[in-house]
């Protein structure tokens, strides 16, 4: 590990999230210093008001980038990063999104993650990309999780497949990049083990949590008219018709060896990840 990852503190943002509590809990285990922050912390972090930024970096020698969805100052942010005196910082983008980018015909700029991604590869500070597929954990904390816990997911992904990652491999592989070396100027790109379509992501979790859970297959006409039901900002169901397309087209279906490579493990498989988080009682409904 580099030695100044051991003498510094490591700054976590994002750190209430998904990835973010699961990085910081796995960092302080191993003996680092590690400042956690997001909005609501006792040292706050706002990507919308610049003035939060100097005491979130001040002594920080690493830093996890966890992009806001919406656009942001991604460049004003490395650049007082690199102020501030950063040596390494890992962003966590989203897989393959210069690609979906490219398709919706926007820059970097429409896109938070996009926007941490190109800023810290223009920066010059050491850096790191993480490009994670979709999250196994959508289905247990996240977006989707409503629509399970109701018996029926409905998406516009018929007939398509994703191999799905257990967010507890991407905290896994962060810590390693932040703490140790050889990881400058990769992009990786993290997926699990194998490319599971959602009518078998819903079996599994069904089997797994002995409740009654399926997936249907909408038109995307049919779920671009739920998203606008719902009231959902006009960008964002562009973004989210966009995405889907993305994934309808098998963009984001291959499996990748980038959680191996950096853990010399394989990663999660889904079945088990169902089978560990239903012990947890979180499909039970109670």
């Amino acid at each position: 590990m580099s030695e100044h990852t051991h003498t510094r503190t490591i700054l976590v943002t994002g750190a209430t999230g998904k990835v973010g509590r699961r990085l910081t809990e796995l960092l302080r285990a191993g003996g680092h210093d590690v400042r956690a922050v997001s909005r609501s912390t006792a040292i706050p972090l706002d990507w919308t008001d610049e003035s939060t930024w100097d005491a979130a970096l001040e002594g920080a020698a690493a830093v996890y980038l966890v992009p806001p969805d919406h656009p942001f100052p991604a460049d004003a942010f490395v650049a007082a990063a690199e102020k501030a005196g950063v040596r390494r910082i890992v962003a966590q983008s989203g897989r393959r999104v210069q690609d979906l980018a490219a398709a919706a015909g926007v820059g970097p700029e429409a896109i938070g993650m996009y926007a941490a991604q190109t800023a810290v590869q223009a920066s010059g500070i050491e850096w790191t990309v993480l490009q994670p597929n979709n999250f196994n954990e959508n289905f247990s904390e996240g977006d989707y999780y409503p629509a399970v816990l109701a018996g029926e997911l409905a998406l516009p992904l018929a007939g398509t497949a994703e191999p799905l990652i257990a967010v507890a491999d991407i905290a896994a592989v962060a810590a390693a990049v932040l703490t140790g070396d050889g990881h400058h100027g990769r992009v990786y790109e993290l997926s699990g083990p194998e490319s599971l379509s959602m009518d078998a992501a819903m079996a599994a979790i069904a089997a797994a949590s002995g409740k009654p859970v399926a997936f249907r297959a909408e038109a995307p006409e049919e779920h671009d008219a739920a998203l606008r039901a719902a009231g959902l900002p006009e960008d964002l169901v562009v973004f989210l018709n966009l995405m889907y397309e993305f994934m309808r087209g098998g963009a984001m279906a291959a499996t990748t060896g980038d959680v191996e490579r950096v853990l010399g493990r394989a990663p999660i498989r889904f079945a088990d990840w169902a089978a560990e988080t239903a012990k947890t009682g979180v499909w039970s409904g109670a």
